[in-house]
């Protein structure tokens, strides 16, 4: 991924679509020095390559030792050594790949990869919510008790008092053409084979033409229980658009867990089934807005005991 390294300095950065470079509080690479711009310069990604554009400086931005014209658009290649104001800030383009999605801190800087489809904000270990690619292409950000909403490249929100921006370097939806037939999706089958001592669950996702294996992993118990009430609720006559759903504190009370431990196993269930490059990712687990509700979100499941 695209990154610019401070030569004979420690700090470095990845790279957004569009990096703005100064003192200002906007900039995604904030330089304190005085003879830096509060908008000095903008690294930019054109959609084939970096460049880099001088926003009108005091002190000029040099490329490679070249001092820049105002507004003027410069292509960068990699190893390009930058310089802000003053030799004193003389960075280099390490690595030119195209930018990737992501969600920076703008407090701590720090970069939250989406490489997944999916991201825990602020951080994977404790993800209070959580940043996913929806199966339209749509990244969406999900808030506990609320409608996951719709994300633009660029993006600021808060979580726990914190301020994060959402960087995406391509367009947030797939475009479909208009005389292509779409196919309905196809609703695979959740299979668990479960030890007689239940110390082992093992999960597939099983398709009309293929498995997938998703192995043996800590957090399928809380997904066989979650399989476990919405198929006891089928057997009860419960409509099925009501079947399944269980808050999450008797969830957690049920598995020895807290309420926050959960929302972590959520998360790290949809993350492996993303990493397997499944559709179902984001929608395994349903939650029930406003109501702390949440529910296997797999209708056809098949649960087998050795």
């Amino acid at each position: 991924m695209a990154r610019l390294d401070q030569i004979n300095g420690e700090r470095s950065c990845l790279l957004e679509p569009e990096h703005l470079v100064g003192r200002g509080l906007q900039c995604a690479l904030r330089l304190a020095r005085t003879h830096v711009s509060s908008q000095h310069a903008l690294i930019r990604y054109n959609g084939e390559a970096w460049e880099i554009v001088d926003r009108g400086s005091h002190n000029g931005t040099r490329l490679n030792g070249e001092l820049l014209e105002s507004g003027r658009a410069y292509p960068l290649e990699p190893g390009a050594k930058l310089e802000f104001g003053h030799p004193s800030e003389l960075w280099t383009l390490s690595d030119a790949a195209p930018p990737e999605v992501m969600v920076v801190g703008l407090d701590s800087r720090a970069e939250l990869l989406g490489t997944d489809g999916i991201i825990g904000v602020p951080s994977s270990d404790e993800p209070i919510c959580t940043v996913y690619r929806d199966s339209d292409g749509q990244w969406k950000l999900e808030r506990l008790e609320q409608p996951a909403a719709p994300l633009r490249n660029g993006t600021v929100f808060e979580v726990a008092g914190r301020s994060f921006r959402f960087c995406c370097p391509e367009p947030t939806g797939r475009t479909v053409t208009a005389t292509k037939e779409l196919r309905p999706r196809e609703s695979p089958i959740l299979n668990f084979f479960v030890s007689s001592d239940e110390e082992y669950v093992t999960v597939s996702l099983e398709y009309r033409d293929r498995t997938v294996d998703l192995g043996s992993r800590a957090h399928n118990y809380l997904l066989l229980t979650l399989a476990r009430t919405r198929l006891a609720d089928r057997e009860s006559g419960i409509a099925e658009g009501s079947c399944g759903w269980v808050c999450k504190e008797d969830l957690a009370g049920k598995l020895g867990m807290t309420a926050p431990q959960v929302d972590g196993e959520v998360f790290r269930i949809r993350k492996h089934f993303a990493q397997r490059g499944l559709e179902e990712a984001a929608s395994v687990i349903e939650r029930r807005h406003r109501t702390g509700q949440l529910r296997l979100g797999l209708s056809h499941l098949r649960i087998t005991r050795a």
